[in-house]
């Protein structure tokens, strides 16, 4: 003897996959996982206030806050989380001559954009996170409107 499934249960497994089904597409085509952003992918920036667990991927060629030019893991197997100043003495030497590959202009010579970088949280580091993400800006703020990758 088969054992129905009555109808009502259906149509709630059935939303239920839809609901799931749409999570999914959104979480895929709007947003990433700042662990996973790659060299090339430009993003929305969040303010400074806001903890980072996803950011809202953009087009290049359409308006973005922020564009990955490096990526790369922190030396280090120390417990102790990096003072600023550590995280500046760690990064600038990594990351302004990238700019310049990258950009195909030094970064002390730009007047419209400028880098920043992505670290992991205290607690991150202590877990053994130690992505490091650069990526480029505007200097006042303002949306980009384009990649800053230089024609090879």
């Amino acid at each position: 003897m088969t054992k129905r499934i009555p109808r009502g249960a259906l149509i709630a497994i059935g939303i239920a996959l839809v609901g799931v089904l749409a999570v999914v597409i959104w979480r895929g085509a709007g947003s990433r996982d700042p662990a996973n952003l790659v060299v090339g992918d430009c993003f929305d920036v969040p303010s400074a206030a806001q903890r980072i667990d996803d950011l809202k991927s953009r087009t290049c060629d359409g308006a973005h806050g922020g564009e990955v030019f490096h990526t790369f893991e922190a030396p280090g197997a120390s417990a102790t989380y990096p003072s600023d100043t550590d995280w500046e003495a760690l990064i600038y030497p990594v990351c302004d001559p990238l700019f310049e590959t990258y950009t195909g202009t030094p970064v002390a010579e730009r007047l419209d954009i400028e880098y920043r970088y992505l670290v992991p949280t205290a607690d991150l580091w202590a877990a053994g996170n130690r992505r490091v993400t650069c990526f480029i800006s505007s200097l006042d703020g303002s949306p980009l409107a384009r990649s800053f990758r230089a024609a090879p």
